[in-house]
């Protein structure tokens, strides 16, 4: 058998050995004097390049897919990380705008295609503004027992974060639950922004976050029920006409010793700037109260109304 078998190899041994030969020199010569050119992409991610500072930055996409062509063996030695991608920011502006998309691919690579060859980032001054730190307060001192004063140790928050946000801030301010309470007390109050509907604005921070206030409460007082009076000043742009201003609460209960109640009908806000008005607004504005009057909420919204000068 093993005779059989070593008789069949070496019949026409030089000849099997030449085939061979050959055979292999062919498949060397296709794979390299005639190595065919593919196509083939990569996934990469992209670099952000000049990012300014003092922005928030947010890109549309953070990978791109790189279509290439290149010899068959180009792509049996490339590595993923042989390919790069860049947006460049130098001429950076705020708001949304497309960059586009630059690559770097290796040595003998022909670059068919970026996917996709622009991407959208938005940039976002970071911005601080100051507000007043207003308090809010709900429910009622235990039975005979009224607000004296309320004191804040700092009436000045500073909102900070991305431009677009920090806009849509209108008040800070604080909240206290004064129900049954028949002491003074000394709370730490929580500051929050909200917007013109009154919702809290995320993705800003407050600075100091809270403030300590202290709640001085008195006896024996007698309380009144009076108008409530805005005071804005003169000072609409000239484009605006002033169609009204309201308060709510537009009654208001008051308190204090006889002879003090006993004079006052009605009770004024601080005076109020219409500066900066451009619509039809609300805001807080606190009340301008007598010396001896106490209220258990000194702030009130006005509603400013007006309308284009014709």
């Amino acid at each position: 058998m093993m005779t059989r078998l070593r008789s069949i190899v070496q019949h026409n041994l030089p000849a099997k050995i030449a085939a061979i030969i050959v055979a292999v020199v062919l498949w060397l010569y296709v794979m390299n004097d005639q190595n065919p050119a593919i196509e083939g992409s990569y996934t990469v991610p992209v670099t952000i390049e000049n990012a300014p500072d003092g922005y928030l930055m947010n890109a549309a996409a953070d990978t791109v897919s790189i279509r290439v062509r290149a010899p068959r063996s180009f792509f049996v030695a490339a590595d993923r990380s042989d390919f790069h991608a860049r947006v460049n920011l130098a001429d950076f502006t705020e708001g949304d705008r497309d960059y586009t998309v630059e690559t770097t691919i290796p040595y003998g690579f022909e670059l068919l295609g970026v996917s996709p060859d622009k991407i959208m980032v938005n940039l976002d001054r970071l911005v601080q503004k100051t507000f007043r730190a207003e308090l809010t307060l709900s429910g009622s001192p235990a039975s005979g027992f009224t607000v004296d004063r309320i004191v804040q140790d700092s009436e000045a928050a500073t909102v900070e974060g991305p431009r677009s946000l920090v806009n849509q801030v209108v008040h800070v301010v604080g909240h206290i639950n004064l129900h049954g309470q028949s002491a003074d007390d000394r709370v730490t109050v929580s500051l929050v922004a909200l917007n013109s509907d009154g919702r809290e604005v995320a993705g800003v921070t407050i600075a100091p976050a809270a403030t300590e206030v202290t709640v001085k409460l008195a006896r024996g007082l007698t309380r009144k029920v009076v108008e409530v009076q805005p005071r804005p000043r003169s000072d609409l742009p000239p484009n605006l006409k002033l169609e009204g201003v309201s308060a709510e609460p537009a009654r208001i209960e008051i308190a204090g010793t006889e002879d003090v109640i006993s004079k006052i009908s009605s009770i004024s806000t601080e005076e109020f700037s219409l500066a900066n008005v451009r619509e039809t607004e609300k805001r807080q504005v606190q009340l301008a109260l007598p010396s001896g009057v106490t209220v258990t909420n000194p702030n009130v919204t006005v509603e400013i109304k007006v309308g284009a000068m014709k």
